[in-house]
């Protein structure tokens, strides 16, 4: 069996070990689409809203190191931007791991309201990822629509 053939057993073996699961969830936002747009784009400051993530600093154009922090775990990664469209969405993946993407679109309710909808493919059970991603979006809410009254 050649080295490809292989690496390819191990991965799907890896994937049946730890199996994926996706969630999407959406949430609206009282701030223009570009203003959410750009708070979510900031990658280093993903730790405001996402309380896992620690550490976040850019490698270069699309991609970026991470320390995600969970029950007193620590593991480092890369998070690799795939796809940015200014002002509608984002996508990524990390790098370290096959093991995890999303994606964030942003939609325009009105001028001054934005859906924001999440969607990530990850190892964690379906209840503990919905429940991680309502937090993230909540937090993201209270983040994007406070600067906006501070400015």
């Amino acid at each position: 069996m050649g080295a490809f053939q292989s690496d390819d057993l191990m991965q799907r073996s890896a994937l049946r070990i730890a199996p994926l699961t996706a969630a999407r969830t959406s949430i609206v936002v009282k701030t223009p689409v570009e203003r959410a747009y750009q708070q979510w784009a900031r990658v280093e400051d993903l730790p405001k809203f996402i309380t896992p993530l620690r550490n976040v600093l850019r490698i270069d154009e699309c991609q970026f190191s991470y320390t995600w922090q969970t029950n007193g775990d620590k593991c480092r990664g890369v998070l690799q931007i795939l796809l940015q469209i200014p002002g509608r969405r984002i996508a990524w993946r990390a790098l370290s791991n096959a093991l995890m993407s999303g994606v964030v679109s942003f939609e325009p309710h009105s001028k001054q309201e934005t859906e924001v909808t999440l969607k990530i493919r990850s190892v964690f059970d379906l209840p503990n990822l919905s429940v991680r991603m309502e937090e993230y979006l909540g937090n993201f809410k209270r983040l994007v629509e406070s600067e906006d009254t501070a400015k």
